[in-house]
């Protein structure tokens, strides 16, 4: 089984000491260890582990690699063949590693997966598709997705000093002071508050057609420190997509981010017309602002129209 490694050398954790794991991994892979410096490039390489028929990839990066790594081996591979992903937590943001990568990474991680690919157990997931109906971009997988009020507060933590000074933990902290620190700036407390015109259909049904503060989706199983902003809908946790959307002006927005970032959704939130959460197997967000996936930003294209869906089911190695 032959096993390659994609390394993302900007990444937060790669640029403290991913120079010594870059010289080691390169002793150990030789030809395997690829250093995109483009997502061209990126391509390029990945079609090239698929000419070679890879079965293991290895990526060593944070979400916005992992999701460029999903997203070239699905236009490359065959549908029915796709190599299994090992993911090694060295982003800013590591919210997929922490649901289906390794806790370690580095040499010792990689040296455990070159020994031991053929027997570490492997969860099998299917990541969030997105698609542009409009045809204006080519179809991308990821695991989290974000709009309206959410792509603020990213925007917020990708500020320079939140990304130069804060460890990952207290990025997504200062993500959520930023965000609450802008509703007691009146200017900017309107503006936050009203949201955005947004349209929500889940299989097929109309579920919000209004004004968003904020969407959320995301196709993984988990999220850091116990966080969970979504609740069951009577089907099985791994089935469809998990979303939750919160209405314009939310109705006591402290306490229900409080309680649902310990992952808790108390009778009050459930029975509010302001949350609203479940699951589905595609929904079609129409929604002029920009929409963030995995850390990255996107348009919504000049129909504003995406679709949400389960992507192709992968294998994801780790210890």
């Amino acid at each position: 089984m032959r096993l390659a490694l994609i390394h993302n050398p900007r990444s937060r954790r790669n640029r403290r000491d991913g120079k010594k794991f870059a010289r080691q991994a390169s002793q150990l892979l030789g030809d395997g260890f690829l250093v995109p410096s483009s997502h061209d490039e990126m391509q390029e390489m990945v079609a090239e582990l698929a000419r070679r028929d890879v079965r293991v990839i290895a990526v060593n990066g944070g979400d916005g690699t992992v999701s460029d790594v999903m997203t070239a081996i699905a236009r490359t591979y065959p549908a029915d063949a796709l190599p299994d992903i090992a993911i090694f937590p060295s982003g800013n943001t590591n919210l997929i590693a922490q649901d289906l990568g390794f806790s370690r990474r580095g040499t010792e991680a990689l040296q455990q997966l070159a020994r031991n690919s053929e027997i570490l157990p492997r969860t099998r997931r299917r990541p969030l598709k997105v698609s542009w109906p409009d045809g204006g971009h080519e179809t991308r997988l990821g695991m989290f997705q974000g709009s309206s009020g959410y792509a603020r507060a990213i925007a917020i933590a990708h500020s320079p000093h939140v990304l130069r000074y804060a460890p990952h933990n207290l990025a997504v902290a200062a993500t959520l002071i930023g965000a609450f620190g802008s509703l007691l700036w009146r200017r900017q407390r309107e503006t936050w508050l009203a949201g955005d015109e947004l349209t929500l259909e889940t299989d097929g049904v109309t579920v919000v057609d209004g004004r968003s503060f904020m969407f959320l989706s995301t196709a993984l199983l988990k999220l850091n420190l116990g966080s969970w902003p979504f609740w069951n809908t009577g089907k099985a946790k791994d089935v469809g997509l998990h979303y939750l959307h919160v209405a314009d002006h939310p109705e006591r927005l402290l306490q229900a981010t409080w309680a649902l970032l310990r992952g808790r959704a108390p009778a009050w939130i459930r029975e509010s017309t302001t949350y609203t959460s479940g699951r589905a197997q595609s929904i079609l967000l129409t929604c002029k602002g920009d929409f963030v996936l995995d850390g990255e930003c996107f348009s919504p294209g000049s129909s504003h129209r995406v679709l949400l869906s389960e992507g192709p089911e992968f294998g994801f190695i780790h210890d």
